[in-house]
């Protein structure tokens, strides 16, 4: 209950915003054009999608831990945890209603999924903090 104190739940939506806004046009337009490539032949696009969840969570984690510095840490992971379990709710939608798979191999990927997202996420509040320290000296 500490931490739930210490959130700036302004931050925490604004860095979840952020994320989202800078992962999902890239991801779900490569996922347009591509998405129904052949595994082990996949389009090189793909490459992108993935530097696109690299840099919207990260800069969602900063965006979340700029306002904050203390709490920095924490408001970062609860920004890009709150932007997984948003993109986690629509993947179960989506495949639950279209019939595909939801057993082992999807939950293994979602949770290695967000573990790396909320990383991702605690690596931008990192640079924040770090900022924030420096401006300080």
């Amino acid at each position: 209950m500490a931490v739930m104190a210490t959130l700036d739940k302004r931050a925490v939506f604004e860095g979840a915003a952020l994320a989202l806004a800078v992962t999902l046009p890239p991801v779900v337009l490569v996922r347009i054009l591509h998405g129904d490539d052949m595994q082990g032949e996949e389009s090189n696009l793909w490459f992108i999608a993935v530097l696109a969840v690299f840099a919207g969570f990260t800069l969602g984690g900063h965006r979340a831990a700029k306002r904050r510095p203390r709490e920095g840490y924490s408001n970062a992971a609860a920004a890009s945890a709150l932007a997984f379990v948003l993109i986690l709710v629509y993947s179960v939608l989506r495949r639950g209603l279209s019939g595909d798979d939801l057993g082992l191999t999807f939950a293994v990927s979602m949770a290695l999924l967000g573990s790396i997202t909320v990383s991702l996420g605690v690596l931008g509040g990192w640079i924040a903090v770090r900022m924030a320290q420096r401006r300080s000296q």
